[in-house]
């Protein structure tokens, strides 16, 4: 076995059939987005036996205050795949290895090594291979409804145009994040994954508006087959008539024209009272849900700093 920091494009689409998932967080443009922005540094490790790539995984390295965590994929996507599950258990322990961060977490397809404390990840998938029509039909009746009110009432969206409509976009979308106490980037990176995403495969930011002014927000990527909500927000009158369903709706119907095969709603959880709100308009849309995992690590000396950070 041979470890290596790159892979052929090619080899690598071999890889994801034996693996049988295609995944948007492996995606070149992430590891460009991050290294353009400065927001984190590109970590890349492949796993080769013979002539045949075996497992890759690509990570985002951050450090801070002399600790540093690395993360491997998102809520809409892996970031290791692996032909066989023995695979997926050498990359992880070798990634841990080599790395050496305070921290580190996997989304991957399953739980793959005891050394990482392991969740389950969830996320909805709709199938952009349907008409428009079919797709519209597998809404829930009263997001229909919700949707037809808000266009009658003259909610249109469109994608961003200009620089002032993506600031005011990306204003939203921090502007919710604080609000509802989530967390999001800085809108450096947010930025460069909108640039890098376009430039590879899709990079959009969908605003819904009323007499000029936007009340919702939803930036989508898309790439190897799928397009995935990445960051999304609106104001209260735009959660309140409407305009972050046809926001969505809009951000469906660009995938689709693009001919993206699959719509990715980013995380959400079927159980935790958090994501409650967010479950609901998500499941909404009539996709599928799909679970993963999520297995994070820590050093010792990580997760006492952690502990004294809640005090």
């Amino acid at each position: 076995m041979i470890w290596t920091e790159s892979w052929d494009p090619e080899e690598f689409e071999v890889l994801e059939k034996v693996a049988k998932v295609r995944s948007l967080a492996l995606d070149p443009a992430w590891a460009d987005a991050a290294s353009t922005s400065g927001f984190a540094r590109p970590c890349r490790m492949g796993l080769r036996d013979a002539d045949s790539l075996r497992a890759a995984c690509l990570g985002l390295k951050r450090s801070r205050g002399g600790f540093s965590k690395i993360v491997c994929g998102t809520n809409g996507g892996v970031g290791l795949i692996a032909a066989d599950l023995e695979a997926a258990r050498e990359m992880a322990k070798n990634i841990w290895r080599r790395w050496r961060p305070s921290e580190m977490q996997v989304f991957a397809l399953e739980s793959i090594d005891d050394d990482f404390r392991w969740e389950p990840a969830y996320t909805f998938h709709l199938d952009l291979r349907q008409s428009l029509d079919e797709i519209r039909r597998r809404l829930l009746k009263a997001t229909r409804k919700h949707l037809d009110r808000a266009l009658r009432d003259g909610v249109t969206a469109s994608s961003a145009c200009g620089g002032g409509e993506v600031e005011e976009a990306f204003d939203i979308i921090e502007g919710t994040a604080r609000m509802k106490g989530f967390k999001v980037p800085p809108r450096s990176y947010l930025l460069a994954l909108h640039e890098c995403f376009g430039k590879s495969g899709l990079g959009e930011l969908v605003v819904a508006k009323r007499d000029g002014r936007i009340l919702s927000a939803v930036q989508i990527l898309g790439a190897r087959g799928i397009a995935s909500w990445w960051k999304g927000g609106s104001s209260e009158e735009g959660y309140r008539d409407g305009a972050s369903t046809v926001a969505e709706w809009e951000a469906i119907k660009i995938a689709k024209d693009r001919d993206l095969g699959t719509y990715d709603f980013g995380g959400t959880h079927p159980t935790n009272a958090t994501y409650s709100a967010i479950h609901q308009h998500k499941a909404s849309f009539g996709g599928t849900l799909v679970k993963t995992a999520l297995g994070d690590r820590v050093t010792p000396a990580a997760r006492v700093a952690k502990w004294l950070r809640t005090l």
